[in-house]
């Protein structure tokens, strides 16, 4: 009986204590960067700097992961309504914190759209990534890079001599599927889901192929960015008061045969108990196809969702008023399938301050001696 107890002390312990990314990364096990800053600020998760101090510390997942910037500071943080942080860099962000937060402002790793192409001038280029977020693919029939980029990318749309061999891209997958982009036998299958659960590793979302072109006069339009990934963790509570916390993919845009939606991207949140208001807004949202119909070569493929995870310790809770999106984007291709993509669970793996798993043990080990008191020598199974 003791041996029982004991062990599910120590899973409690280990799953509490120690980096690991099968579980939200811990503030603990990272150094503390003091109070949040005041006002609005910017990250860069390249540099690792936060308002223009150096601080930040690189984080491996493995496992062909992304590697994440973390930024770890002491509890009682608010960011205020009308202030924001804005993200510059490659790497996913973690925001962590070693007490209660409240965020009242906004934060938004957003992927960007594709650029337009210009008919007989400029090809079209895909849209820009942050915090991990995939490339859109660039368009045809000339340029490099034309696919996106990311684990569930879109690939380029035909690139042909003849007009009819001409098709846009698909859309990028990540939550649920991209679109198919192109026509008939120019058709390009969207991107496949990947990434669940975001608390087993946290990946961002991924970018839509390029339109494809045909001879030095038509030029297709680029693919959207994929949505980045943002994980924000607090050991005792997170109140958000207002908030906007983006991640939505970008749109494609136009060309002779346009460019596919990025699909959206990863937010994970993780505290002991959480709370949204009624003001609130959470997005995750796939990116549009370019919608450009009348030149024959098809649409061009909508963005797959992203995902959100939200994650509680079983002593806490979620009280949730507020607007979770995280939708496909429009025009061609089906965009949905079975996959969750908003997922709020208990775990005992979510990281709280200490005297919080000491009380969990101790009332395990007083149940188990109450258990043991009220049986006598006999009750016990013999050896």
């Amino acid at each position: 009986m003791n041996r029982t107890v004991t062990l599910s002390a120590i899973f409690l312990l280990s799953s509490l204590g120690g980096v690991s990314r099968s579980a939200p990364l811990n503030p603990l096990d990272f150094a503390s960067l003091g109070s949040l800053p005041t006002g609005g600020f910017t990250i860069d998760t390249d540099a690792l700097t936060f308002g223009g101090a150096p601080g930040g510390v690189l984080f491996a997942q493995g496992g062909g992961a992304p590697d994440i910037a973390v930024f770890s500071f002491d509890g009682g943080g608010t960011l205020a309504a009308g202030n924001a942080i804005t993200v510059a860099g490659s790497n996913p962000l973690a925001l962590l914190f070693r007490g209660s937060v409240t965020l009242a402002g906004s934060i938004d790793v957003s992927g960007s759209n594709g650029v337009d192409a210009v008919q007989q001038a400029v090809t079209g280029l895909g849209g820009s990534g942050v915090a991990g977020g995939g490339r859109g693919g660039h368009g045809g029939p000339f340029s490099s890079n034309q696919d996106g980029v990311g684990p569930g990318h879109g690939v380029v749309g035909s690139n042909s001599a003849s007009v009819s061999g001409v098709g846009s891209g698909s859309g990028a997958g990540f939550g649920t599927a991209g679109g198919d982009g192109g026509v008939g036998v120019t058709i390009r299958a969207g991107g496949l889901p990947y990434g669940d659960p975001l608390s087993g590793q946290l990946f961002a979302g991924s970018g839509g192929g390029g339109g494809g072109g045909q001879g030095v006069m038509r030029y297709g339009g680029g693919g959207g960015a994929g949505g980045g990934a943002l994980e924000i963790g607090a050991l005792a509570t997170m109140e958000f008061s207002g908030a906007t916390i983006l991640a939505n993919g970008g749109n494609g845009s136009l060309g002779f045969a346009d460019g596919g939606g990025g699909s959206g991207g990863a937010i994970l949140l993780h505290a002991r108990s959480l709370s949204l208001d009624a003001a609130t807004r959470i997005e995750a949202n796939g990116g549009d196809g370019g919608s450009g119909m009348g030149l024959g070569v098809g649409a061009a493929g909508c963005g797959g969702a992203g995902r959100v995870e939200i994650v509680h310790n079983p002593g806490g809770g979620l009280v949730n008023l507020g607007a979770i999106e995280v939708n496909a984007g429009a025009f061609d291709g089906d965009c949905n399938d079975s996959e969750p993509v908003v997922t709020v669970s208990p775990n005992v793996g979510v990281p709280e301050p200490a005297g919080s798993a000491l009380a969990m043990l101790a009332t395990l080990a007083a149940a188990s001696g109450r258990w043991e008191r009220g049986l006598s020598r006999n009750d016990y199974p013999e050896d």
